[in-house]
Formats: C-alpha cells, structure tokens, sequence
C-alpha cells in the first residue's frame, strides 16, 4: 500500500464521521446519494463534537460565553467572544457536515441571519465577519436566501485602493496615510469568493485575488521575504477570525491559482508540515472552540483534508 492510500485510509477511520463523510465526498468525490455516503453522513448528527456542540446551545438559537472578568454574556447578538459564540458555533457545525435540514441548525441560522443590518452587514462593516459568515451560510444551504445575498453583495460592493477589504474601526484611523487592508478580512472574503463560482470573473474577486498575488499570497508587499503575520505561517482548525495558511492556499486553488508562480513559497510552507508518513501537523487551535480538532503540533485529521483538497482541486482545475 502506497503512502497516499495510507493517508486515505487513515481520513476514512470511522472514528471521525465528519472527516470521513467529507474525505469521501470532496476528496474521493463519492456521489452524496451513494448509500455509503448517505449512512455515513447519518452517523454525524450523533458524533460526540455534534453533540457537544448542540447541547450548548440555548433553545431560542443562539451560544452564550461569558466575557473575561465579566459577569457578562454575549453571543444572542452579533457582538462575539473567544471561538465560542454564535458565528462561530454555526461555523463549526457547517465544516462538520451539518446543514439546514437540522432543526437546531436552521433555527440558529434563520434567527443569526434576521440580526442583519439593511445593507448586508452584522457588526460594523467588520469584513472578517460577513466574510466568515458568507461561506458558513453558504455551507449550511442558504445560498438562495436573500439575506446571504445581501452581504454578498456588501462584499462586492465595498471596494478599497489595495484591493483588500476592512471594517469600520479602522478605517480612516490615520490622517496623513492611507490605511491598509486587514489581512484576516481578507482571507475570509476570499474563503467566501471561493464558495461563489459566478463571481470568480467580477472586477471586485480579481482585485481580491491581485491582492494576494502582489505579495505571493502571505508576504508583505514592501518585504516579499517577511510574512504579514506570524498566523499565515500556520495551519489552524477549526477556522476563525486568524489568517490562516490553510485557508488561503484552500481558497486560490479552489479558484484555479493554484499552479500560479506566486503561490509556490506558500506550497513549501505548507508542505514542511507534512511528517514523513504523509500527514500534517496542526500548529495551533483556540482552546475555547467548542469544535477540538485535536492536539497542537501534532498530524491532524482536519489540516490533512484541507492541505490535500488543495492539492487535488489545485491538480483537477489543471489536468
């Protein structure tokens, strides 16, 4: 057996129901009616992180936490805490393969969505937030409701000299010099784009796409040898508000970048996570999500699918 059927072999341990119902069907492209796959995806509802997750939740849809040396607890707004409130606790249900035909879930996601402001937005035009929501909604099945076009069309609309994106808490903070984009906004519109294949060719997803290009997706453009951050060095999991290298390599090959020349450095990045025996490491994950990917430093389930669903879709859209 060769070490990329090892590798496999280890994302289809029944173990993780989620991981395997997803290696299944986008990375082995298995039909979600083959009865397999349909047993499979059953086995989810139950899987412990499902419920541990489900089981936080309050009855009118919504996950409270209680902020740091406060008394106080956020989350049934779109005001949000460390990893663990509402955005992201729906985030997280969507990567582990539930959707809108859960109760639980609709509820949650249908109430979220009512919070938005006319224009598409939650919380200050913050870019990481309806970014970030755009593709859980997306994921969860709400692409045709009308609020989830909303806030696809803010992000088409919302344009910036760099051709990033940002939010209102920054914007203008300088007198004398423009300011620039935020690089987790960024990241998380462009995970948002790549749900969205009708608007891979609009002007506002290439300008997003050049942004990356000009500093060879996760370096600064006055320094193409430092990286913006030390965050897009790293693999995380569960996906949050961070700039992840994950995501971004995800995103651009999704789209078709991947072969590009200015995604190699990052490939390299990528590939020194990867252990002898085929399987990356996780670098960091917050320790208050509700969804425990696994231990730091160590080969994780999750980061494996991702670095090889880059891989593939990046190999599919060039054959």
């Amino acid at each position: 057996m060769n070490k990329k059927q090892q590798v496999y072999d280890w994302l289809l341990e029944p173990n993780n129901p989620s991981v395997r119902y997803r290696t299944m069907t986008e990375l082995l492209d298995r039909k979600k009616d083959d009865i397999e796959v349909v047993q499979e995806r059953e086995q989810i509802s139950s899987s412990q992180m499902v419920i541990q997750i489900l089981s936080k939740m309050h009855p009118d849809g919504y996950w409270l936490q209680k902020k740091p040396n406060t008394n106080e607890f956020i989350g049934d707004g779109v005001e949000y805490g460390a990893y663990a409130t509402t955005h992201f606790c729906l985030a997280y249900l969507a990567e582990l393969g539930l959707d809108r035909q859960n109760p639980q879930v609709f509820r949650a996601a249908d109430r979220y969505l009512n919070l938005q402001t006319a224009d598409g937005d939650y919380y200050r035009h913050l870019s990481c937030l309806f970014g970030y929501n755009i593709r859980t909604f997306i994921m969860l099945g709400f692409r045709q409701d009308f609020r989830v076009q909303k806030s696809i069309d803010l992000m088409l609309t919302t344009e910036r000299p760099d051709g990033g994106y940002l939010c209102d808490l920054h914007e203008g903070k300088y007198k004398t010099k423009p300011v620039k984009s935020c690089i987790r906004g960024s990241v998380k519109t462009l995970l948002a784009f790549s749900e969205l294949q009708e608007y891979w060719d609009h002007p506002r997803c290439q300008s997003l796409v050049e942004y990356f290009m000009k500093r060879s997706v996760l370096f600064r453009t006055s320094d193409l040898e430092m990286a913006i951050n030390h965050d897009v060095t790293r693999t995380y999991f569960p996906i949050t508000w961070r700039a992840g290298l994950i995501e971004m390599v995800y995103a651009l090959s999704k789209m078709g970048y991947g072969v590009n020349n200015e995604l190699n450095r990052a490939w390299k990045i990528l590939d020194s996570k990867r252990d002898a025996h085929g399987k990356y490491r996780l670098d960091w994950t917050p320790t208050q999500a509700l969804l425990k990917p696994g231990k730091r430093g160590e080969p994780n389930k999750w980061v494996t699918f991702y670095a090889l669903l880059s891989k593939n879709t990046n190999q599919r859209m060039h054959r």
